[in-house]
């Protein structure tokens, strides 16, 4: 079975985890991309591998240990930096991702990208849901979420691809400044008016 392939992405901290969850409760496969990454950036894993042997990231490790705080910092406050992560961490997500999608014996499948549109590989998708939210909301979940400094995630949001870029490139757009049952409720929408 060859499934259609819808990308969840967005600003960070806009909700896109939440959206996904709801999708999952529906009965949607989701795939997320950071848990993929997450086991690619275990000890010993391919990500893992090609960070370390970077001299640009030796200051995100302990002895051995990556810690992803640290890699952060690195990378949010050069985006050379973010760059050539991304390039050598991005094709090993999709690879896994694809592996992933051959494995789903559904209609449907949607992938969390939150990185899709900074991404210079892409994999073939069938459309691309974007989830946005005010910026004062954005600021105040990234805090919480991160436990981090207003300066902080102030930073890690200039980070990110102009919204305007995004919102062009995407099929559905979603505006979760609102609650959950409000985001609910625009899911239910889509779903009843899509083909999924």
């Amino acid at each position: 079975m060859n499934p259609s392939r819808i990308v969840i992405t967005g600003l960070i901290a806009s909700g896109k985890s939440t959206l996904a969850e709801i999708l999952r409760e529906e009965g949607f496969v989701v795939i997320d991309a950071d848990k993929v990454n997450k086991k690619l950036i275990a000890e010993g894993g391919t990500n893992y591998l090609a960070i370390k042997s970077e001299a640009d990231f030796k200051g995100a490790f302990d002895g051995d240990r990556l810690d992803k705080n640290k890699l952060g910092q690195i990378i949010f406050s050069d985006p050379k930096k973010m760059e050539k992560l991304n390039s050598i961490t991005h094709k090993n997500i999709i690879r896994e991702i694809e592996k992933e999608i051959e494995s789903v014996d559904k209609k449907t499948v949607f992938i969390e990208i939150p990185l899709y549109f900074q991404m210079k590989e892409k994999f073939e998708n069938d459309g691309v849901i974007l989830v946005t939210c005010k910026k004062d909301v954005q600021i105040k979940r990234l805090m919480a979420r991160d436990k981090i400094s207003e300066i902080f995630a102030k930073k890690k949001i200039e980070s990110q691809d102009t919204l305007a870029y995004m919102v062009d490139n995407s099929d559905i757009i979603i505006d979760n400044s609102g609650d959950e049952e409000e985001l609910r409720i625009k899911i239910k929408n889509i779903l009843d008016r899509g083909n999924y």
